[in-house]
């Protein structure tokens, strides 16, 4: 395969994940706006309602700062399984399952969370995606719940759904965007449950900015 044709199907095959993606998106359901809940350190912290697939309503975080760092060092930071409890709060493990390519790989993270939560692990597929139209890399983070069966005394986060969106801006910095949701409503009560997730979220890209800023 010559290298013209090689980039040629790198172009498409981003092309139609990038649609594939936005296609998904829409087909999700009516969201309503987003609602600062956090801003602090350079970090915003949004929330909104989006109904999924089933016309169930759940919940959607979302975090954006801009850093002083390249595109890379952020995909090394978030590529790197040996890191992760650095910047992750309540991570007791992370293991590399499985590594298809630079751009798709498979972990599993176990965490022993706060009150209400207790011990959790989630086995997720990260893919990484390039815009062919500009610099802008994504990172989708789905579950794969097949590759590894769910353990005892652990309750299995199986329908948690991330990207990390990577926006370098003419200004020499990098805006990130950090979105999360699960397609299933919250199994605790929002008074009990929301304080403890927007502090952990929060937390968390606090540590990755501070990683970042130090390298």
């Amino acid at each position: 395969m010559n290298r013209f044709l090689a980039k040629l199907l790198f172009l498409l095959s981003n092309i139609i994940v990038f649609y594939s993606f936005s296609v998904h998106s829409a087909l999700a359901g009516d969201a309503s706006k987003w609602v600062l809940v956090a801003n602090n350190d350079g970090i915003e912290v949004m929330e909104r309602w989006v109904t999924n697939d089933k016309n169930v309503k759940v919940r959607e975080r979302s975090g954006r700062m801009n850093l002083n760092c390249s595109v890379e060092e952020i995909l090394a930071l978030i590529s790197d399984a040996s890191k992760t409890h650095l910047w992750m709060d309540n991570v007791e493990s992370v293991t590399v399952i499985k590594t298809v390519s630079p751009v798709e790989w498979y972990v599993q993270t176990n965490l022993d969370a706060p009150w209400p939560f207790g011990k959790q692990d989630m086995v997720s597929k990260y893919e990484v995606c390039k815009d062919p139209t500009n610099s802008d890399v994504i990172v989708y983070i789905s579950p794969n719940n097949n590759l590894l069966p769910k353990q005892t005394n652990c309750n299995r986060l199986d329908t948690f759904y991330a990207k990390w969106e990577i926006m370098p801006s003419d200004k020499g910095k990098v805006k990130v965007i950090f979105t999360t949701k699960s397609t299933i409503p919250p199994e605790y009560p929002a008074w009990a449950q929301d304080p403890v997730v927007r502090k952990v979220f929060f937390a968390n890209l606090r540590n990755f900015k501070s990683i970042l800023m130090q390298s």
